[in-house]
Protein backbone atom coordinates (compact mmCIF):
# COMPACT_ATOMS: atom_id res chain seq x y z
CA UNK A 1 0.00 0.00 0.00
CA UNK A 2 1.31 3.38 -0.68
CA UNK A 3 1.50 5.90 1.56
CA UNK A 4 0.91 9.46 1.00
CA UNK A 5 2.92 12.30 2.38
CA UNK A 6 2.70 15.83 2.06
CA UNK A 7 4.84 17.03 -0.12
CA UNK A 8 6.54 20.41 1.41
CA UNK A 9 7.60 23.18 -0.73
CA UNK A 10 11.27 22.83 -1.31
CA UNK A 11 13.62 26.07 -0.90
CA UNK A 12 15.45 27.21 -3.50
CA UNK A 13 19.12 26.81 -2.80
CA UNK A 14 19.42 31.24 -4.23
CA UNK A 15 23.71 30.97 -4.39
CA UNK A 16 23.15 28.07 -6.96
CA UNK A 17 20.36 30.11 -9.06
CA UNK A 18 22.30 33.02 -8.54
CA UNK A 19 25.60 31.07 -10.41
CA UNK A 20 23.13 29.80 -12.47
CA UNK A 21 21.94 32.90 -14.03
CA UNK A 22 25.73 34.73 -14.20
CA UNK A 23 26.60 31.66 -16.15
CA UNK A 24 23.78 32.55 -18.77
CA UNK A 25 25.03 35.89 -18.47
CA UNK A 26 28.54 34.88 -19.78
CA UNK A 27 26.57 32.57 -22.24
CA UNK A 28 24.94 35.57 -23.55
CA UNK A 29 28.05 38.48 -23.79
CA UNK A 30 29.91 35.36 -25.52
CA UNK A 31 27.10 35.60 -28.42
CA UNK A 32 27.09 38.92 -28.36
CA UNK A 33 30.68 39.15 -28.92
CA UNK A 34 30.71 36.58 -31.55
CA UNK A 35 27.79 38.29 -33.59
CA UNK A 36 29.77 41.53 -33.30
CA UNK A 37 32.49 40.05 -35.09
CA UNK A 38 31.00 38.13 -37.60
CA UNK A 39 29.20 41.29 -38.41
CA UNK A 40 32.47 42.82 -39.29
CA UNK A 41 33.64 39.78 -40.47
CA UNK A 42 33.51 38.16 -44.53
CA UNK A 43 33.87 34.91 -45.97
CA UNK A 44 35.13 32.04 -44.18
CA UNK A 45 35.80 34.04 -41.07
CA UNK A 46 32.27 35.14 -40.59
CA UNK A 47 30.57 31.63 -41.25
CA UNK A 48 33.28 30.63 -38.20
CA UNK A 49 32.18 33.27 -36.05
CA UNK A 50 28.29 32.36 -37.20
CA UNK A 51 29.04 28.43 -35.77
CA UNK A 52 30.61 29.92 -32.55
CA UNK A 53 27.35 31.73 -31.99
CA UNK A 54 25.04 29.18 -32.87
CA UNK A 55 27.42 27.00 -30.25
CA UNK A 56 27.43 29.68 -27.63
CA UNK A 57 23.11 29.59 -28.05
CA UNK A 58 23.05 26.08 -27.50
CA UNK A 59 25.05 26.52 -24.35
CA UNK A 60 23.07 28.98 -22.99
CA UNK A 61 20.04 26.58 -23.32
CA UNK A 62 21.45 24.16 -21.54
CA UNK A 63 22.27 26.51 -18.79
CA UNK A 64 18.61 27.66 -19.40
CA UNK A 65 17.31 24.28 -18.92
CA UNK A 66 19.31 23.97 -15.12
CA UNK A 67 17.53 27.10 -14.35
CA UNK A 68 14.10 25.20 -15.45
CA UNK A 69 14.63 22.25 -13.56
CA UNK A 70 15.20 24.56 -10.24
CA UNK A 71 12.63 27.48 -11.41
CA UNK A 72 9.07 26.18 -12.29
CA UNK A 73 7.55 29.32 -12.89
CA UNK A 74 10.21 29.63 -15.16
CA UNK A 75 9.58 26.18 -16.83
CA UNK A 76 5.94 27.04 -17.21
CA UNK A 77 6.24 30.56 -18.86
CA UNK A 78 8.68 28.54 -21.26
CA UNK A 79 5.65 26.02 -21.71
CA UNK A 80 3.54 29.35 -22.02
CA UNK A 81 5.53 29.74 -25.64
CA UNK A 82 5.73 25.79 -26.42
CA UNK A 83 9.01 26.38 -26.81
CA UNK A 84 11.68 23.52 -27.05
CA UNK A 85 15.40 24.30 -25.46
CA UNK A 86 16.93 22.73 -28.46
CA UNK A 87 15.84 23.40 -32.36
CA UNK A 88 18.25 22.61 -35.40
CA UNK A 89 21.00 24.27 -35.43
CA UNK A 90 21.34 24.43 -39.44
CA UNK A 91 20.88 28.05 -40.55
CA UNK A 92 18.10 28.29 -43.59
CA UNK A 93 20.50 30.99 -45.36
CA UNK A 94 22.78 33.60 -44.48
CA UNK A 95 20.39 36.01 -45.74
CA UNK A 96 17.62 35.44 -43.25
CA UNK A 97 20.76 34.91 -40.50
CA UNK A 98 22.16 38.29 -41.85
CA UNK A 99 19.05 40.31 -41.60
CA UNK A 100 18.52 39.42 -38.21
CA UNK A 101 21.38 40.32 -36.91
CA UNK A 102 20.24 43.90 -36.74
CA UNK A 103 17.27 42.76 -34.18
CA UNK A 104 19.77 39.91 -32.44
CA UNK A 105 21.84 42.43 -30.75
CA UNK A 106 19.69 44.55 -28.65
CA UNK A 107 17.78 41.17 -27.63
CA UNK A 108 20.74 39.93 -26.26
CA UNK A 109 21.39 42.63 -24.14
CA UNK A 110 17.84 42.79 -22.89
CA UNK A 111 18.51 38.81 -22.07
CA UNK A 112 21.39 40.23 -20.11
CA UNK A 113 19.60 42.61 -18.57
CA UNK A 114 16.95 39.90 -17.10
CA UNK A 115 19.67 37.39 -16.17
CA UNK A 116 21.76 40.22 -14.12
CA UNK A 117 18.69 41.36 -12.53
CA UNK A 118 17.80 37.79 -11.52
CA UNK A 119 21.48 37.37 -10.35
CA UNK A 120 21.28 40.30 -8.38
CA UNK A 121 17.76 39.48 -6.47
CA UNK A 122 19.20 36.09 -5.61
CA UNK A 123 22.48 37.53 -4.27
CA UNK A 124 20.58 39.78 -1.90
CA UNK A 125 20.62 38.36 2.03
CA UNK A 126 17.23 38.53 3.82
CA UNK A 127 14.05 37.87 2.77
CA UNK A 128 13.65 39.62 -0.73
CA UNK A 129 10.85 37.72 -1.69
CA UNK A 130 8.48 40.34 -0.79
CA UNK A 131 4.77 40.89 -2.79
CA UNK A 132 5.93 43.25 -4.94
CA UNK A 133 9.10 41.28 -5.58
CA UNK A 134 7.45 38.14 -6.23
CA UNK A 135 4.85 40.23 -9.31
CA UNK A 136 7.61 41.90 -10.30
CA UNK A 137 10.21 38.74 -10.92
CA UNK A 138 7.03 37.01 -12.40
CA UNK A 139 6.52 39.46 -15.19
CA UNK A 140 10.56 38.94 -15.67
CA UNK A 141 9.89 35.48 -16.23
CA UNK A 142 7.63 36.43 -18.94
CA UNK A 143 9.48 38.78 -20.92
CA UNK A 144 12.62 36.26 -20.62
CA UNK A 145 10.46 33.36 -22.09
CA UNK A 146 9.50 36.12 -25.24
CA UNK A 147 13.04 37.42 -25.96
CA UNK A 148 14.33 33.81 -25.64
CA UNK A 149 11.34 32.98 -28.67
CA UNK A 150 12.22 35.92 -30.53
CA UNK A 151 16.24 35.26 -30.03
CA UNK A 152 15.85 31.89 -30.57
CA UNK A 153 13.57 32.34 -34.16
CA UNK A 154 16.70 34.96 -35.27
CA UNK A 155 19.29 32.12 -34.53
Amino acid sequence: MKIKRDRRPMTVDTEHMRRLHQEAFEQLELLRTAVEAADQASGTARDTLDDIAVDHWNSYLDVLHMITLHDDLMAAALRKYDMSLRESDGLDSEQEYCGSRLLLLPLLSAMSRRHRRFSDVYGWRGQPQSDYLKESMTAEREHMAELIMLIQQAM
